[in-house]
């Protein structure tokens, strides 16, 4: 088996990661979060602590614990998965300097659907131009702390520059943007859907998460990509490419 070390282990990925660690012939050896204790799977909150051997690291947890992954990382050598969203350019640049001691892999959404749906856009937009316009909606949970999306986010830097995206626009639509909106309710896991309005027709591309256990697989395919991978930065593309 092939041991993992999970930050934020005691949240609603963590939980699921541990649980379904087994089906992708992983063992959970440890993790990071707010309260540590010991026990069969040790949960630490400092990382000089941290005693117990994993080959991976895996990041299912919230912007501010990017140090301490960090830290981490740095002293172990252990590639490291990221799949936390909403980084400001100050952490990405950190993610960036830790990518050329380790493989790391970050990625705003680790389905492989999204992947998929990414594609699809992609293509869309290459058939359709510039005469239809795009917008993307996307949908989560009440208690989702990042608004857009990081998967919005993906989709939507895939088909326009950063700078032309509009997130919740407040007015009239101005020609060449990207509208992103956010709906936040209940207990939506996540649901994406990229709208192409033409004067005449309508192309939708959408991608709706039924359990959270997708991500898990994907973070541990992911996992498994980075454990024989040179140090550098890498992300869904990448992984798709294997698969293919």
């Amino acid at each position: 088996m092939k041991k993992a070390f999970i930050f934020g282990i005691d949240g609603r990925m963590g939980k699921i990661l541990t649980e379904c660690a087994a089906d992708f012939g992983y063992t959970v050896v440890g993790g990071f979060d707010k309260t540590p204790r010991s026990g069969d799977i040790p949960v630490f909150n400092d990382t000089n602590k941290i005693d117990v051997d994993f080959d991976v690291i895996i990041d299912f947890s919230n912007p501010y614990l990017l140090s301490p992954i960090v830290a981490l990382a740095d002293r172990t050598l252990k590639p490291t998965v990221i799949a936390t969203t909403g980084y400001n350019d100050s952490e990405l640049h950190m993610i960036m300097l830790l990518s050329k001691k380790v493989p790391v892999f970050r990625s705003g959404n680790m389905s492989l659907g999204i992947a998929a749906t990414k594609a699809a856009a992609v293509a869309a937009k290459a058939v359709l131009g510039d005469m239809f316009d795009i917008e993307i909606v996307e949908k989560h949970h009440n208690q989702k702390l990042d608004n857009p999306s990081g998967t919005a986010l993906l989709l939507a830097d895939a088909l326009i520059s950063r700078d032309n995206q509009v997130v919740n626009r407040d007015g009239k639509r101005k020609k060449g943007e990207l509208g992103i909106t956010s709906v936040r309710g209940g207990g939506v896991v996540g649901e994406h859907e990229i709208g192409f309005y033409g004067e005449d027709e309508i192309v939708t591309i959408s991608h709706s998460a039924r359990s959270r256990k997708l991500f898990a697989a994907g973070a541990y395919k992911a996992a498994d990509f980075l454990l024989s991978a040179a140090p550098a930065l890498y992300d869904m593309d990448d992984l798709v490419k294997t698969l293919l």
